[in-house]
């Protein structure tokens, strides 16, 4: 077998060439743009896994002309996995264009390029709660509730999505989609929610948490890069054509992550004294207080977390500790 994973180069995209290596004996194509959230060839290095062998790394911008090169070199393919995209929210609040390239335009490309591909089991395009926007308390969105994306990110997650049935229906191209939530691991990018608040600890700094108070604070459902790359593997599997698969993790607010994290390195509680509270619609606009999906599609087709949420967290704060250059 083989297959392409675009952004394999990044956080949750090497997460999966890492799980693919180990459980597989499948080839590896790795289609990257290598921005600053590739961090270079420097996460597909660090894992003690990685067979040359076994893949072939390949720079493009795939938001352009697929060059007959490249192609070439991708060959026919079993599978693709595109994970990659822009995807900072901040980012997307000062200029939301290269969003809507990346991730509307790229995805485009791909699927055009996908049209020549003879043997092409499963094309799973990797996408992201945001597209639903914000969830009341008691809400859990299911795959095909109403999107309202409140911030430019979202809106290009949720146009690449659109862009990818409509190839799936119009070409009868095995297409699925697969949407999951805050995703934690080792070696992600420094500015994330995780290693932001390992490094202020760390540093005697205060966290900063989006909210008022404890008691008035954001909150996400959280998951490991390898749970999802997990989820992934099974919905290659499983996973039908324009069908849509949510991977949903375990609910918590950012003082609870913050609180395991804070208790894993200085064995106590995190105190109101210990954190800048920031109301989170002044300091981000198109900041959702709370996302939430329904894991229950997935789960009634077999597909549970191997590894809980708390575990996950722990040894992801011990791996850092041990492991500061990725802070």
């Amino acid at each position: 077998m083989k297959i392409l994973v675009t952004g394999g180069a990044g956080f949750i995209g090497h997460h999966l060439v890492e799980h693919i290596l180990k459980n597989t004996d499948w080839d590896i194509v790795v289609l990257d743009r290598l921005t600053y959230a590739a961090s270079g060839f420097d996460r597909l290095r660090d894992i003690n896994v990685f067979d040359g062998r076994r893949v072939t790394i390949l720079t493009h911008d795939y938001s352009t002309f697929m060059p007959e090169g490249i192609v070439q070199e991708i060959g026919q393919l079993d599978y693709v996995v595109n994970m990659g995209a822009e995807t900072s929210v901040d980012k997307s609040l000062v200029d939301g264009i290269p969003f809507a390239v990346s991730n509307v335009v790229g995805t485009t490309v791909l699927l055009e390029w996908a049209k020549t591909q003879s043997k092409l089991k499963r094309f799973l395009q990797f996408s992201t709660d945001e597209v639903y926007g914000a969830a009341l308390e008691g809400i859990f969105f299911k795959e095909w509730d109403t999107m309202r994306p409140s911030n430019p990110y979202a809106g290009s997650k949720a146009g690449a999505d659109m862009m990818a049935l409509s190839y799936a229906h119009s070409f009868n191209l095995p297409i699925s989609i697969s949407r999951t939530m805050n995703v934690l691991g080792q070696r992600q990018n420094s500015e994330k929610f995780v290693p932001k608040t390992i490094r202020a600890i760390v540093n005697g700094e205060k966290v900063v948490l989006h909210g008022k108070n404890k008691d008035d604070l954001s909150s996400r459902c959280w998951i490991h890069a390898r749970n999802v790359a997990d989820a992934v593997m099974f919905l290659l599997d499983k996973g039908e054509t324009e069908d849509m698969y949510h991977i949903v993790g375990e609910e918590l607010s950012v003082y609870d992550i913050a609180n395991i994290i804070n208790r894993e390195i200085k064995g106590e509680e995190l105190k109101s004294s210990d954190i800048e509270f920031v109301d989170f619609h002044t300091a981000r606009p198109g900041h959702d207080k709370r996302y939430a999906m329904s894991g229950e599609k997935l789960t009634k087709m077999g597909w549970t977390a191997k590894i809980d949420l708390e575990q996950s967290l722990v040894d992801c704060v011990r791996w850092t500790l041990n492991n500061k250059r990725w802070l």
